[in-house]
């Protein structure tokens, strides 16, 4: 086997779903013959999203099929007769309408894995807002920003999270279903959901929300407002207007950036002794005032060397998409690749999403031309031993090790102890840090969920033997730490081959396993600032001339409240790794092989903005919002309605255009010379925004989502209580399954969003957080530990016990 998924036979259907093409272009990149089915007209994406279109269906095939047609619905039925796997992203209802629905697919092909992806599942009062990501976004309460806003109202972000989200969980979901039926030798029929997508974003305020209100208190509806006695993150402007982003996760790493910029001395002060935290919201302020005071004096050119000569300085440049795509570790991972296009040419675009040491990925064909397909029929795959009997969910059986702290990696393996794999999470007396961040367990109740915890000090031999031990026996070990960490532990790649050969072993640090910054510590702001998170996200204001003649006071009132962003820093490549833990998975499955596998997070920042971290000739730049971010357009913009909501609409075809004008009582519109084509439309965009502003204040947000959706436009109310509020307690996400309650033993009911993808035969798991060494002694009698041996393991302090303090710290 040369690709992991060689000889996987991949239908992809549902014009304009980017979760479905992100979906099928990891497939393909991993070898996979994957052919899209276009309507007559082509992939709405074609038009919609044309650099993200190229990306996104790089070594594909299209088919012409119209669906709308007998003759279409002949032809797909032909094609699925000896396919592996539908990916299909319709709104619900349509494929049953017309009469190619999963359950009719399936029964043609009972060996089909089915995938469907909508915005919020199939049933249910939001099941018919249109799977745009905007939608989701504001009806899941991501643009309500709470109190950090620069202005009353939502703000809205031009980024697809949601599709990127399902897109990747779909991956997981259908090689987890692969592998069960190669035990069963049947398919079953899988739900993503853009919702499940966005769900990574939430690191930790869901549950500071619930307990919050649990106290009797007002919860906070974001990050920034649950930590605001805290900087875990500083943004620094320079004097000639370039934005800095720093991470101060841990104390160390704020005094490091303190001495860089010459206030260490400012550090005697008790008032800062436990910085990052402080005592109050106003010391915390006072504290990032000294910083941007001393930043603005010089600048970019000077602080660059002088950051960079400081290993403990978490930083990165804030730069547009197509920057980072020159960022040195970038190019030194081979996270860029050009692939030459018979239209564009060369098209420098994202790598493969992991680089893999015996199935590389190496994607060489652009995206194809409309009904581009190769005339040959599908080739028969084997199914493997189709046994009959179904592991209780798609990776039961599957044991990983984890080794590593924080989000970005531990929640890559939460997602998937949810979809069933055992987890086995290695802490050292003091516990992963993450534990504390945000109070006692708060943050670690969502990244540990599902997972065993056995705390060891790896500093003794005794405590490297358990380690060991574990992972003799172990399917997979994934390490978030920088490389040299797990050698100086006997957990390196080398070492722990000798031991199992046939281990998974993947390392998904911040920068890499070498190079220029692999040595360095990164975290979610600054890792998101590679791949163009700043550039996408702030667009209008993170251009330097637009503050390079403000005074710090200026900056301070008017540029920094609009540099909110949403961090994804973690979330992005928690997503990413989740997709490459299931290709490396579903390849041991096949083959008893293990490899070495190394992913990033700026790898996978870079893979959350991969329409726009690309570069050829004649490229559109993508959709930005306008200066006060209400939208990128008319018709992709949230807009104030009655009674002091909020409507946001996604209008992105003509059809859909003249049911907007009906609807809002502006029938005339759609006759308007200025607003006759999309293109029309965008030269016309200020006058457009007027009229509909105006209709748009009559009738209140719920109204107006009623009645937009029954009539086929794309509209939703904002969601103001914020996305944690939403998760924690919206009716209608429990009603339909999206988020689930269990019993938590420290803080009680808690709620948290379900699996992210659902299967007909193969249930997802539910579980419950752990407590740092909580399975100490569980799993020390498994490993054959006799009651003395454990007794004395503890005495000696190689393992530490979960009522033991410990300074056996990495």
């Amino acid at each position: 086997m040369t690709g992991i998924c060689d000889g996987l036979r991949v239908l992809e259907m549902g014009s304009g779903s980017v979760a479905g093409a992100i979906a099928g272009m990891v497939l393909a990149d991993a070898g996979a013959r994957v052919v899209k089915i276009e309507p007559p007209e082509g992939d709405k994406l074609r038009r919609r999203n044309p650099s993200g279109f190229l990306v996104w269906n790089r070594g594909k095939e299209s088919q012409v099929a119209d669906l709308r047609t007998p003759e279409g619905k002949a032809r797909l039925k032909e094609l699925v007769a000896t396919a592996d796997v539908v990916i299909e992203a319709f709104a619900p209802g349509r494929t049953t309408a017309w009469g190619v629905d999963a359950a009719t697919l399936c029964a043609l092909n009972p060996a089909l894995v089915h995938c469907s992806i909508t915005g919020f599942g199939p049933t249910g009062a939001y099941a018919d807002i249109k799977a745009h990501d905007s939608l989701i976004a504001a009806k899941a309460g991501l643009w309500s920003r709470g109190a950090y806003a620069h202005r009353e109202g939502p703000v809205m972000y031009p980024v697809p999270w949601g599709s990127f989200g399902a897109g990747l969980q779909a991956v997981a979901g259908v090689l987890g279903a692969l592998r069960v039926r190669d035990f069963t030798g049947r398919g079953q029929q899988l739900g993503a959901t853009l919702l499940a997508g966005l769900e990574p974003l939430d690191y930790f305020v869901s549950t500071i929300v619930q307990l919050a209100v649990k106290r009797g208190q007002k919860a906070a509806t974001d990050a920034r407002s649950a930590t605001s006695a805290s900087r875990y993150g500083v943004l620094a402007i320079t004097k000639d207007g370039r934005f800095l982003q720093t991470s101060t996760l841990l104390p160390h790493q704020g005094r490091a950036l303190s001495e860089v910029a010459g206030i260490g001395d400012q550090l005697a002060d008790p008032r800062f002794a436990k910085l990052p935290s402080f005592a109050t919201p106003e010391i915390a302020q006072e504290w990032e005032d000294m910083l941007l005071e001393a930043f603005r004096e010089h600048d970019l050119d000077y602080w660059t060397p002088k950051l960079l000569a400081s290993k403990d300085v978490a930083f990165e440049i804030a730069v547009t998409s197509e920057e980072g795509m020159d960022h040195p570790q970038i190019a030194h991972n081979g996270d860029v690749i050009t692939i030459d296009d018979p239209v564009f040419g060369p098209v420098r675009q994202v790598g493969p999403i992991a680089h893999f040491s015996t199935t590389p990925m190496s994607p060489s064909r652009s995206a194809p031309a409309l009904g581009a397909a190769r005339d040959e029929p599908f080739a028969e795959v084997a199914i493997g031993q189709r046994e009959g009997v179904a592991p209780s969910s798609p990776f039961a059986g599957v044991t990983i090790v984890e080794f590593g702290y924080f989000y970005a990696m531990p929640y890559a393996v939460t997602m998937l102890a949810a979809l069933g794999a055992r987890v086995i999470k290695l802490e050292d007396g003091n516990g992963d840090p993450h534990r504390q961040s945000f109070g006692p367990d708060v943050a670690t109740n969502k990244t540990t969920a599902g997972k065993e915890s056995i705390s060891i000090n790896l500093k003794t031999a005794e405590g490297q033997e358990v380690a060991r031990r574990i992972c003799a026996d172990a399917d997979v070990f994934i390490t978030g730490f920088r490389s040299g960490i797990p050698e100086k532990f006997g957990l390196g790649h080398e070492q722990l081959r000798e031991l199992n050969p046939r281990l998974v072993y993947v390392h998904a640090a911040g920068y890499g396993v070498d190079g220029p910054y692999a040595h360095r510590a990164l975290y979610a702001q600054a890792a998101q600032s590679v791949g163009g998170s700043f550039g996408r996200q702030v667009g209008y204001w993170s251009e330097p001339e637009r503050n390079t003649d403000m005074s710090v006071i200026e900056l301070q009132a008017v540029v920094i409240p609009r540099l909110g962003q949403v961090v994804d820093g973690d979330s992005n490549p928690a997503l990413a790794v989740l997709a490459t833990l299931a290709l490396a998975i579903y390849h041991q499955h096949r083959t008893g092989e293990g490899q070495f596998i190394r992913t990033s997070m700026i790898s996978g920042n870079a893979w959350a903005y991969s329409d726009d971290f690309c570069t050829y000739d004649g490229k559109a730049p993508v959709p930005l919002c306008d200066e006060d971010y209400w939208g990128v357009s008319a018709l992709d913009r949230v807009y104030p309605s009655a009674d002091d909501t909020y409507v946001c609409l996604a209008v992105y075809e003509d059809r859909e255009f003249v049911a907007l004008a009906e609807a809002i009582g502006e029938p005339e519109l759609a006759l308007d010379p200025r607003f006759s084509s999309v293109a029309a439309r965008a030269e016309h965009d200020e006058p457009l925004v007027e009229i509909i502003a105006a209709r748009v204040l009559e009738r209140p947000a719920a109204e107006w989502e009623q009645a937009l959706t029954k009539a086929g436009v794309g509209c939703a109310a904002v969601n103001m209580q914020g996305h944690p509020v939403v998760t924690s307690f919206d009716p209608v996400l429990r009603e339909t399954g999206l988020t689930i309650a269990f019993e938590d033993p420290q803080f009680g009911e808690m709620v948290r969003a379900a699996p992210p993808v659902t299967f007909s035969e193969t249930a997802g798991r539910v579980a419950l957080p752990c407590t740092r060494g909580e399975h100490n002694v569980t799993l020390l009698r498994e490993l054959g530990y006799s009651a003395g041996e454990i007794e004395q393991l503890e005495a000696s302090g190689a393992i530490v016990a979960p009522s033991q303090e410990s300074t056996s710290g990495l």
